[in-house]
């Protein structure tokens, strides 16, 4: 056996004892009404003011204690509300999952859909323009009525048609 073996024995033992030594150590400390220090593992009774405890279990050192105010039991703040999703079962949850999921492939279907409008709006925009530049230049515009007869237009025709595609570029365009 080495020398330090026995030494390292000792270390251990010493660590685990003041582990325990730790783990027994009283939890509780207030100053009774004659100003000593009393240590516990129980609480203090209830004639000890919230200003005399000193340590408590699971409570901040003191100098963090002295920052922290102490209420009083018509003085407490109110209680921070759960997180959502902790009440919820996994079922809830999945379901308001696929109700979002549903809804963002809705919108985002609605929004194709008045992209696409609004592309073939620009369309019949631009189409409307030039048919009124080729009535405003003379062009000859023949039109099929319904028999399959065609006629070119005259001239009350093609005034008329320009007012129409003036209406029209006037609610396609803007």
């Amino acid at each position: 056996m080495t020398r330090r073996s026995p030494i390292l024995a000792a270390l251990a033992v010493a660590f685990v004892a003041g582990t325990f030594a730790a783990g027994a150590s009283a939890q509780w400390a207030w100053k009774d009404d004659n100003g000593r220090l009393v240590y516990s593992n129980i609480p203090p009774p209830p004639s000890v003011k919230p200003a005399q405890i000193v340590r408590q279990p699971g409570a901040a050192p003191e100098a963090a204690r002295a920052s922290t105010p102490v209420y009083g039991e018509a003085e407490k703040p109110a209680a921070a509300p759960a997180p959502a999703n902790t009440s919820k079962t996994y079922a809830e949850r999945d379901a308001e999952f696929r109700k979002r999921q549903q809804e963002r492939a809705d919108s985002e279907r609605k929004a194709q859909e008045e992209q696409q409008k609004s592309a073939q709006k620009a369309v019949e925009c631009e189409r409307s323009r030039g048919y009124l530049r080729g009535l405003e230049d003379g062009a000859r515009i023949m039109r099929t009525d319904a028999a399959g007869n065609r006629e070119y237009l005259d001239d009350a025709q093609r005034a008329a048609e320009m007012d129409r595609m003036r209406k029209a570029i006037r609610d396609l365009c803007n």
